[in-house]
């Protein structure tokens, strides 16, 4: 009987029509951040049913882990947001990308916003970047079309605009038990619509 031939080391092969065990880990470390925060390789482990070795050997450790998944979330968010072909579509875009991985926002906080976050020039280089292109340019052609105010100014009404949208996910922690909001997809809907006619109301021509 012949021999089964030896499989070559490195990364585990995933089974067809399982999925990628790595993908599950970062899975279960995304459930977990949106519950209660950061948890220990040993939770995310036992979320995603494997052992803490398996952990170390996709991500090495805490920061690794945090890394791929912030990577993940951002190239995802990024996706959304450059299918975007008309600035009134913008506000529900990014609301929704931000209520569907909640955790987004303070992992951005602690690893980009933060005196020497470590994602910091590696989310401005691959994300930030590709967005402060793309957006101005979409208001700059509003405004050239007559659509928005000539007085306006693309790159600090995109900051405006972003504002307007990112706080609300970045200070979800406080905004929810000191004004009774619920942040589930009734109320993101209404936020989205909120800020849209807010920002536009203001810009328009």
């Amino acid at each position: 009987m012949p021999r089964a031939a030896r499989r070559k080391p490195g990364r585990p092969a995933a089974r067809k029509g399982r999925v990628d065990p790595r993908e599950s880990l970062l899975d279960a470390a995304a459930r977990l951040y949106t519950g209660s925060g950061p948890h220990s390789l040993r939770a995310v482990a036992a979320a995603a049913g494997v052992t803490p070795a398996m952990v170390h050997y996709y991500f090495g450790d805490r920061h690794g882990l945090d890394d791929a998944l912030l990577e993940r979330a951002l190239a995802r968010v990024l996706e959304r947001v450059s299918q975007v072909r008309r600035l009134e579509d913008l506000p529900a875009t990014v609301a929704q990308a931000f209520a569907a991985e909640p955790w987004i926002p303070p992992l951005l906080v602690r690893e980009v916003l933060a005196e020497g976050g470590r994602f910091r020039r590696r989310f401005i280089e691959r994300y930030a970047s590709n967005v402060a292109r793309l957006m101005p340019g979409m208001l700059e052609a509003e405004i050239t079309a007559g659509r928005l105010r000539r007085d306006l100014d693309p790159k600090l009404a995109f900051v405006s605009l972003l504002g307007m949208l990112g706080f609300a996910f970045i200070a979800r922690p406080v905004m929810e038990p000191v004004l009774g909001l619920r942040y589930d997809a009734a109320f993101v809907a209404r936020f989205a619509e909120h800020t849209r006619r807010l920002f536009l109301e203001g810009a328009r021509a």
